[in-house]
């Protein structure tokens, strides 16, 4: 009685948000000096998404995926009206590391991945191979959209806390990244992400090993032999400090609800696993704070705390 008690209080709480989501759309698209509304609806769909996960241990498989797609839609109708509405400036590219142990690159245009025409971003990397640091620092990315698309063997800082991130076709990278919203991972292999997030979604993605923080849960889709574990700031301090900035409490970390759309079995699915703890390795970001911050070194070495 109690799971049936449940599920009646989640579809009652689940239409009324979402109806409330397509008013505001319709609100928007007839009259559209209301835009300031777009970054209610974002938290509204944040919201959405976090009642949905919260509903994960009552709710049956199909109903999660058939609500899930509901969000999806909510989310596509509110990017492609805010693309009409508001359009993103011309993408541009982070700064180019310029020390002599890293060889500067002739920058080409960035052209928007084909894969997903609605997403513009703000900047990013593409096209990079064999690079150690492909940094964006903080101004660059606060509440920026960035994309990563096409890496092959790379490893990628993204300071401070950009809006959202979009990592396409990425193999062989190490990415460190805290988004304040979501991070969208798509058709990448052999990768490790460190990682926090509001959202977290993958599609297309093998043999990848994610060491995450999450507030809702991480949603995976035609994917396998993917890990999991919880980020540790004992080899992370550059993240630490974006975590700070965007505010995230950091005792209520969600990586192991993992939603798998491809098993809707209740048993586990066999696509993706926890790294064992005696096995979690998660990579550190030393070169990083040696290539970013000299100064927080004394003359024994030690890192100092940040500012």
């Amino acid at each position: 009685m109690e799971s049936t008690s449940e599920k009646s209080s989640f579809e009652l709480s689940f239409k009324t948000l979402s109806k409330e989501i397509n008013d505001m759309l319709i609100s928007i698209e007839k009259n559209p000096v209301e835009t300031g509304n777009f970054q209610n609806i974002l938290q509204k769909i944040n919201q959405l998404q976090e009642l949905l996960n919260d509903s994960k241990t009552y709710l049956p498989a199909y109903n999660m995926k058939k609500n899930s797609d509901e969000i999806k839609e909510l989310t596509k109708c509110y990017e492609q009206l805010h693309e009409k509405l508001q359009p993103k400036k011309k993408f541009t590219f982070g700064k180019q590391p310029t020390t002599s142990a890293v060889k500067a690159k002739v920058e080409d245009k960035f052209e928007p991945i084909k894969e997903s025409k609605v997403f513009k971003a703000d900047c990013g990397f593409k096209n990079r191979s064999n690079e150690n640091h492909l940094i964006l620092e903080e101004d660059e990315t606060f509440m920026k959209d960035v994309a990563l698309d096409e890496l092959i063997n790379c490893i990628v800082l993204i300071c401070g806390t950009p809006s959202t991130v979009r990592a396409t076709s990425l193999t062989m990278v190490n990415v460190y990244v805290c988004a304040k919203t979501s991070i969208y991972i798509e058709n990448c292999k052999e990768c490790t992400f460190i990682c926090g997030s509001q959202q977290l979604r993958i599609h297309d993605t093998v043999d990848t090993k994610f060491y995450m923080y999450v507030t809702s849960s991480a949603i995976m889709e035609n994917s396998k032999k993917l890990q999991f574990a919880p980020i540790s700031f004992n080899t992370s301090l550059i993240l630490k400090k974006a975590f700070e900035m965007a505010d995230f409490d950091l005792s209520k970390n969600n990586w192991k609800i993992v939603n798998d759309f491809d098993w809707l079995s209740s048993d586990p699915s066999p696509n993706w696993c926890e790294i064992p703890e005696q096995e979690r390795k998660q990579p550190y970001e030393d070169n990083m704070l040696l290539y970013l911050f000299p100064k927080l070194l004394n003359k024994e070495g030690t890192i100092f705390s940040f500012p």
